[in-house]
């Protein structure tokens, strides 16, 4: 039983609740992990759209270096790009 391999884990983008906020590790698809991401994309191509305006700029959290985006904004890239 030790030589199954489970399923690399992945939030679909329904599992977060409207508001909510995410970071592009969220976002972002990490095979080093195993992690499937919201975006089928890494997170250079990421930053990259985030630098030309195709996603939008986020915001960062109060006295932290971390930097968010709404679910909404993620979900509505994720329907344009399917």
């Amino acid at each position: 039983m030790k030589d199954e391999k489970l399923a690399p884990p992945s939030r679909p983008i329904t599992s977060f609740p409207p508001g909510a906020l995410v970071r592009s590790s969220d976002i972002c698809r990490d095979p080093k992990r195993g992690y499937a991401g919201i975006l089928p994309i890494d997170r250079s191509t990421w930053h990259r759209w985030v630098k030309s305006g195709k996603a939008p700029v986020g915001r960062y959290l109060a006295g932290t270096s971390t930097r968010v985006w709404e679910i909404e904004s993620v979900r509505s890239l994720g329907a344009t790009t399917s």
